[in-house]
């Protein structure tokens, strides 16, 4: 069983660095991934994200501050709350998310070029093991 979690982490760490790579081309740290994916599904408050990426609110500031300077995303009142701040992706946050998720979504060279049969055969069993998805790898997180 060792050896079969092994291989899958493999696989996982392999498109993960290919997201870091890219996030480093961009001058973005992956906690800086991590709010750009998490806003790919709407605005968020930052306690919200803050408790998406299990880190304190101040740090999202820092976040939220270097997304804001790329013009990748802005802050603004929340709609029911305005006391309330949440982050929003801007056009080119958005192209960027898109980006990224191509990258990290995409399967590596050596799943790809399993014969089809093997392909279904894996999907298969991880259906056995694993949460339902809906084709998203990166749970979303609702506004409260």
């Amino acid at each position: 069983m060792s050896e079969t979690w092994q291989r899958m982490m493999s696989l996982f760490f392999s498109r993960r660095d290919a997201l870091f790579a890219e996030l480093s081309k961009l001058a973005l740290t992956p906690p800086h991934g991590h709010a750009l994916m998490s806003l790919r599904h709407g605005p968020i408050r930052m306690r919200d994200l803050a408790d998406a990426m299990a880190c304190d609110a101040s740090y999202v500031t820092a976040v939220a501050d270097r997304l804001e300077e790329l013009s990748l995303a802005v802050r603004r009142n929340a709609s029911d709350d305005r006391r309330v701040r949440e982050l929003v992706l801007t056009a080119k946050g958005e192209r960027v998310a898109a980006r990224l998720d191509a990258i990290f979504s995409s399967p590596p060279a050596a799943l790809a070029a399993l014969p089809a049969a093997d392909r279904a055969a894996l999907t298969r069993i991880l259906r056995k093991v694993g949460e339902p998805t809906d084709g998203e790898w990166l749970p979303r997180r609702s506004l409260r």
